[in-house]
């Protein structure tokens, strides 16, 4: 028989259906999208913390639970118990909004400005930190009622309890439960854990004397390595950021639990980035200052120095596309212009070779620079990915000036740019 088109249509209209069908009475996804753990200040872990999360318009949250998995090992710490919970059911409105994120904020926060789409919830219990049992109004309870996460990290884990109250994870008895036993990077089968879908989860070692923490999450980060490698489960991505982590949250959109789609960042408050009042929370580095000679910037993903983080509550993350280089400064941050084209090209051949240490290693580049597989360094790789990605963003003027080339186009025009490339200084 001849297939003609509408015969296709029809037929894979048929196994778009069945799929839905087969799909539709499963979990619903739900995202970890943004933790801001360890704000600068003496004060601010009790007021400025804040968590978000990311999902399906008006999403249920019934049954649903963001937990903290202790990583310290110590007389006082056993890794792999549940340090804190937020019970998501036992909000006053517990759904996502109708863009589909949930903010929960601290009580005292001074965080104003978040998209008014999403169901955006600030502890009313008491004036300050999350509260703890009957003192928060956003489910929160941690083991020694104290109201803040953690500084030292964990392994937080967003998941649905399947088995009712039984098995609902809390931190008081009887449902507090060692999830490693045993202490090995393993979760133990057999505990209520059994009982629970876990939809997302990542591992924080968040400073550099916590670097021993136990992580037990599919993509871990850590502010350094210890001897022997990191503590995470067999087959697990451990990565070593070099640094402290205050925030971590997803890049741009992202779905996936690899590195690439997470971004760790440690924020200041230094005026020298920018920063001009209590929630104006910027991208840090060392030395700070903008334009400052040999700046680590201490992001997983190549954002300059600088740059607001704490200003996405309630909708997307921060994300710029490789081979965007082109970022002026405006006098508050760099600025990404959305485009890959021909002037970011200009700014990866003015910067080729730019990165180097005084050792010769990695270090400084980031992507205004033209740092696009974020390796520190501003190379032919970098460029590869610009061409990977030209043509991308801008209205329908420069898209059709600017069109993604074919395959062999892409392989050529790469070709001529790397005949264009300056050679490094020696």
């Amino acid at each position: 028989m001849r297939l003609t088109r509408a015969t296709f249509q029809l037929a894979f209209l048929g196994f778009v259906l069945e799929l839905w069908a087969g799909t539709s009475s499963a979990v619903a996804q739900l995202y970890i999208n943004e933790v801001y753990l360890d704000p600068p200040g003496s004060s601010g872990d009790l007021i400025s913390e804040y968590i978000e999360l990311r999902g399906l318009p008006n999403q249920s949250l019934a049954d649903h639970y963001l937990i903290v998995i202790e990583n310290e090992t110590s007389a006082t710490a056993n890794p792999g118990q549940i340090e804190a919970v937020f019970n998501l059911g036992s909000l006053s409105s517990p759904i996502l909004g109708s863009n589909g994120y949930l903010t929960l904020r601290q009580g005292g926060s001074l965080y104003t400005s978040f998209d008014p789409q999403a169901n955006n919830l600030q502890n009313t219990a008491v004036s300050f930190t999350w509260g703890s049992g009957a003192l928060s109004s956003v489910g929160f309870t941690d083991e020694g009622n104290n109201g803040v996460l953690e500084n030292s990290g964990g392994t937080f884990m967003l998941v649905k309890n399947n088995g009712g109250a039984l098995s609902a994870p809390t931190i008081t008895s009887p449902n507090l439960v060692d999830l490693d036993v045993n202490d090995n990077n393993e979760l133990d089968a057999g505990t209520i854990l059994d009982s629970w879908t876990i939809l997302d989860s990542i591992g924080i070692n968040c400073e550099a004397s916590d670097i021993n923490g136990l992580l037990y999450a599919p993509v871990n980060f850590s502010a350094g390595t210890p001897a022997g490698g990191g503590h995470v489960p067999a087959g697990a991505v451990f990565v070593d950021v070099g640094y402290e982590i205050e925030y971590f949250g997803r890049w741009g959109n992202s779905t996936g639990a690899t590195a690439e789609d997470w971004h760790m960042s440690n924020l200041t408050n230094d005026p020298a980035s920018g920063y001009d009042g209590p929630v104006d929370l910027r991208q840090s580095a060392e030395p700070h200052g903008i334009n400052t000679a040999d700046q680590f910037v201490e992001t997983s993903q190549g954002v300059p120095y600088g740059t607001l983080l704490g200003d996405t509550l309630g909708s997307s993350n921060l994300f710029i596309k490789d081979g965007d280089f082109e970022a002026p400064y405006n006098g508050e941050e760099f600025v990404f212009d959305g485009d890959v084209d021909g002037r970011d090209f200009l700014t990866w051949q003015r910067n080729y070779g730019f990165g180097l240490d005084g050792l010769g290693n990695p270090k400084f580049a980031t992507r205004r620079h033209g740092d696009a597989n974020r390796d520190r360094l501003v190379g032919d790789a970098d460029l590869a990915l610009w061409a990977e990605n030209y043509g991308f963003g801008g209205g329908p003027l420069l898209a059709a000036s600017l069109a993604v080339p074919e395959p062999a186009t892409a392989l050529l025009l790469l070709l001529s740019c790397l005949c264009l490339r300056p050679r490094p200084a020696h």
